[in-house]
């Protein structure tokens, strides 16, 4: 029997393409449409292409195995069909899976938004972009990342050597490890390099403060099938839902030895296998590490080969009173701004000054400044979004 294509496609882009499909005069339809012992399907007048979804079949089955006959029934099907062209297609998180699964029926897995002409948005990684793109991101990440002044030199420092030797085979995997006290900045810095290079796209954020020590590995790349409590990764699940080349690691002191052991090879290869088998290639990403532990104590949770593996290793910093009051004037002006925008009845003169009174030597958390902030704006900006409110409320009814 001849094998056949199967296009995958990103969830997020759903709407995209149903709104593609229908402009060529297609319609798509779930699996269990074909499910049925009927001779002839009947599709609507005008019908000249069907798009057969397969994704259903995974959202509540955990054992793959049971997937077989179903699929390998679809793939029968799409080469008896002769009223319209048929095309199998699925989330590009599940596709990987039926590759595997029915690798003797499947020739390729190829891209749906192509085949329709969607235009995807550009994801960028730190490698390939080029030097006036590379200083942007940089400058981006000075503008945004209060305090910790040696960090933001090393970090172009060490990229840059990153980037060249990359380019060369040379250091798949561009590693920070950052550690200090919590609330100083150190996950604000995979944020606003998430935000500059792939915006649009969820960001992979793996906390090992929600792990258990003992099952640690299997919930982060997944455990063995027939295993009690089996699951697909973490990690795994979270690569396929986002096409973004940062990756943030929080809480790692709180890691196993096993995860480890992982994270040693997977920096030295930049690649790594799931419990499925499935590869997964890191080359160009950027992961960002983050203890919550000093600096001069990660030797007690870290083994020496792994700290060795690290492109840079740093510690942050409380930040001095002069750097707090800049981060209250940023953030204060920042979100009157946009308040502003989305409530026209707001005195378009008010000033950071006329509603921010923060004695920032209180604090010693950025969350807990960026809270107090957030209060002090409602708290003086309420009757004013109050009565914005109500004038929408006025004007509904009219």
């Amino acid at each position: 029997m001849d094998r056949v294509n199967i296009y995958e496609y990103d969830r997020k882009n759903r709407e995209c393409v149903v709104k593609a499909v229908e402009k060529v005069g297609g319609q798509i339809l779930s699996w269990s449409f074909f499910a049925k012992d009927q001779p002839k399907f009947e599709f609507p007048l005008g019908t000249r292409s069907v798009f057969i979804d397969l994704s259903s079949l995974f959202y509540s089955e955990d054992r793959a195995d049971a997937l077989i006959a179903p699929v390998e029934l679809m793939l029968n099907i799409i080469q008896k069909e002769q009223q319209v062209v048929l095309y199998i297609i699925i989330e590009r998180q599940y596709s990987e899976q039926v590759r595997d699964l029915l690798y003797y029926k499947i020739n390729e897995v190829l891209d749906l938004e192509n085949l329709l002409k969607i235009e995807k948005d550009p994801i960028q990684n730190i490698v390939d972009i080029d030097e006036s793109e590379f200083d942007d991101v940089l400058n981006y990440l000075n503008h945004n990342l209060f305090g910790n002044e040696l960090f933001k030199k090393r970090l172009k420092e060490e990229l840059t050597k990153y980037r060249l030797f990359n380019r060369i085979g040379q250091q798949p995997i561009f590693s920070i490890l950052i550690c200090g006290a919590s609330g100083i900045g150190k996950t604000e810095v995979a944020r606003l390099l998430h935000q500059k290079l792939s915006m649009n796209e969820p960001m992979i954020k793996i906390n090992f403060g929600n792990y258990s020590a003992q099952d640690a590995l299997n919930s982060l790349i997944g455990s063995p099938r027939g295993y009690i409590g089996s699951n697909k990764g973490e990690l795994p699940d979270k690569l396929m839902r986002s096409r973004s080349k940062i990756i943030l690691i929080d809480e790692f002191e709180k890691a196993s030895k096993s995860v480890y052991n992982f994270f040693l090879q997977l920096l030295e290869e930049g690649k790594f296998t799931d419990s499925l088998g499935r590869e997964y290639d890191l080359n160009k990403y950027i992961i960002i590490f983050t203890s919550n532990m000093p600096k001069e104590r990660i030797g007690e949770f870290l083994p020496p080969e792994l700290r060795s593996r690290f492109n840079y290793k740093c510690a942050f910093w409380p930040l001095s009173i002069n750097e707090k009051e800049q981060y209250v004037a940023f953030k204060s002006e920042n979100y009157l701004d946009k308040i502003k925008n989305v409530c026209p009845t707001i005195d378009s003169s008010l000033k950071v000054s006329d509603v921010i009174n923060i004695d920032v030597s209180h604090y010693s958390n950025m969350r807990d400044i960026n809270t107090e902030i957030m209060r002090q704006i409602t708290d003086s900006l309420y009757a004013q979004i109050v009565k914005q409110k109500h004038s929408v409320g006025r004007n509904s009814v009219k």
